[in-house]
């Protein structure tokens, strides 16, 4: 991989506790982002439901951060993503209380539904990574 490309990726410390750091954070982000949903801390206002509002201000808002502090585009995109996948875990596990464990996890991981989250996740969450990116540039 080109050295540029690589670094935008994944930031410029290529190091193995970096990228376990960042993928302990996306976990973190997911369990959160669940448990606020759960709580009632977060929630849907109805509608057509495409994106939910809460986990994508919270993603952007840890993509934002990531590009920052340079941390990588790819862990931008994994925080976004695990914040979606927060909402849906809720969805899936405390939303359809009449589906068994097999119809909650077929829910959890449609792939119709991981794909329009990931389209969100990759133009989403490059926007944050590049204003963070970009914004922490011009300030120094």
């Amino acid at each position: 991989m080109v050295p540029a490309l690589q670094t935008v990726l994944f930031g410029h410390h290529d190091s193995r506790f970096q990228r376990t750091l960042g993928v302990l954070f996306a976990t973190g982000l997911l369990i959160s982002t669940f448990v606020a949903y759960a709580l009632g801390f977060f929630e849907v206002t109805g509608g057509v439901l495409v994106l939910p509002g809460d986990a994508t201000i919270v993603g952007l808002v840890a993509a934002i951060g990531i590009g920052s502090r340079r941390g990588g585009l790819a862990f931008a995109w994994l925080a976004l993503f695990a914040a979606y996948v927060g909402f849906r875990a809720d969805w899936a596990f405390l939303g359809l209380s009449s589906h068994s464990l097999a119809g909650k996890l077929a829910f959890l991981f449609d792939p119709v539904g991981l794909a329009v989250f990931a389209v969100a996740t990759v133009s989403i969450g490059t926007v944050g990574f590049s204003l963070g990116y970009f914004g922490q540039w011009a300030l120094s």
